[in-house]
C-alpha cells in the first residue's frame, strides 16, 4: 500500500511505503510465509524447541523467531520491499551510484 503525499511546487512527489505488519509469533510468522517456505520454518522451529527443552535456553529459539523468520514473514508480506531492493542492485550495478548520495544535502 503506498500514499501521495502532496509536494510544493519544484519538489518531487514523494511515495511513503506502509509495510504489512506481521506478528513476532511463530503462528503468525507461519502464516504470512510463502508455502514453500512454511515447512522449512516449522521443521527449524521444532528443531529450536527440542534444543531449549535441552538447554534451558531460549535465545536461540527468540532469535530463530524474531530476528530470521520475521524478517523472511515480512518480505514475504511485502513484496515491493524486495523489488526496491532489487532496483537499487541493478542500478548500482550498472554503475548508477546516485542512491548513496542524499539528494537534499
Amino acid at each position: 500500500m503506498s500514499t501521495q503525499k502532496p509536494s510544493p511546487a519544484g519538489q518531487r512527489d514523494v511515495v511513503t511505503l506502509y509495510a504489512r505488519g506481521v506478528k513476532k509469533t511463530p503462528a503468525a510468522i507461519r502464516d504470512a510465509l510463502d508455502p514453500a517456505q512454511r515447512d522449512e520454518f516449522e521443521s527449524e522451529y521444532r528443531a529450536a524447541l527440542t534444543r531449549a527443552a535441552d538447554t534451558l535456553d531460549l535465545e536461540p529459539v527468540l532469535t530463530l523467531v524474531q530476528r530470521t523468520w520475521w524478517v523472511r514473514a515480512v518480505m514475504c508480506r511485502n513484496p515491493e520491499i524486495l523489488e526496491g531492493v532489487d532496483s537499487d542492485m541493478n542500478r548500482v550495478a550498472a554503475g548508477d551510484e546516485s542512491i548513496f548520495f542524499d539528494e537534499d544535502a
